[in-house]
């Protein structure tokens, strides 16, 4: 297949395009440039860990409207200043792949200076909202994410497939903006394992879109476990073992803070067991459906393991 083959619009067709997208348009389009799923299941996770340090890593701390506020559209705003500058770097390869050549760059809804400055301006505020309401740490913990994200992973997407360990990384940082924000010390043993559980949970969860859109990143150019090894074992693999992983390590925060340690060992225990034969079931048998179904699976355990979290630890 030619690599160029479904590149930018050229620079007259995008101009045409800029011109007949109106302001609200404009805005939505701007949104949907910071992923607002991902930012708000990222913000969701965020809360939690905030709600968790007042309680436990800060004792007899209030939240406060100022405090939430800040916490919520600061992150959001590095977030989705990561995910539109990722976007931006990558826009030439997102117009190769069927899966991205939709997204506001390559489909030349957006310019790319436009995409820069936006994504420049909301690391700015974001950063700059934190440090005032919730403290250095937060803001100095929100900014690290956004270099691991951006200067770290995106680049090596196309170099390495250890990308994905990098990419964990940054996907499980965020929880620490929480956690300082709330008070609570990042090298805490309960605050450890709760970012600790994001990391593994994400190896599982990026084996099976590895599988699904090894197309595209073949397309792409990226380096990824199933450009690697194209049969699927060793992202069958890593899926096993890091849902292997992430049954003591999720179970970790019942040791350290749980107030509720067997309603959180029944509930995260289960999800985690659920994680675990998929993923065994996907290293068995590498299909589609059978991908989509552990990818359904990782997506489910997220918001089971964060509702343990908040009910159940602190």
């Amino acid at each position: 297949m030619n690599p160029t083959a479904n590149a930018l619009p050229a620079a007259a067709e995008r101009t045409n395009l800029l011109a007949k997208v109106g302001p609200m348009s404009k805005l939505k389009i701007f949104v949907e440039l910071t992923k607002p799923r991902i930012v708000m299941l990222e913000l969701v996770a965020v809360l939690i860990t905030l709600h968790i340090a007042t309680g436990y890593g800060a004792p007899g701390s209030r939240w406060s409207a100022s405090l939430l506020l800040a916490v919520s559209v600061g992150t959001g705003l590095v977030a989705g200043s990561a995910n539109a500058l990722n976007q931006w770097i990558e826009r030439e390869r997102d117009a190769r792949m069927p899966r991205t050549k939709g997204r506001p760059l390559p489909s030349g809804r957006l310019s790319p200076d436009e995409a820069l400055w936006f994504g420049a301006f909301s690391l700015a505020f974001g950063a700059s909202l934190l440090m005032f309401f919730a403290g250095t740490t937060a803001a100095m913990v929100a900014v690290a994410t956004w270099v691991v994200y951006v200067a770290l992973y995106t680049p090596l997407k196309t170099k390495t497939w250890l990308n994905t360990a990098v990419g964990a990384v940054s996907g499980a940082m965020p929880l620490w903006i929480g956690w300082a924000a709330g008070g609570g010390d990042l090298l805490d043993p309960l605050a450890l394992s709760i970012v600790a559980t994001m990391f593994v949970w994400q190896f599982p969860h990026f084996m099976a879109i590895a599988w699904l859109c090894r197309d595209d990143y073949t397309i792409a150019g990226y380096q990824m476990s199933t450009k690697l090894d194209p049969s699927g074992r060793w992202a069958g693999l890593q899926a096993v073992i890091g849902s292997a992983v992430l049954l003591p390590v999720s179970l970790a925060p019942m040791v350290f803070g749980a107030a509720s340690p067997v309603a959180y060992a029944v509930v995260v225990g289960l999800a985690g067991l659920v994680m675990l034969a998929t993923s065994a079931a996907f290293l068995a048998e590498r299909t589609n459906p059978i991908a989509r179904r552990l990818m359904r699976a990782s997506l489910l355990y997220v918001p089971v393991w964060l509702a343990a979290l908040w009910f159940c630890v602190g």
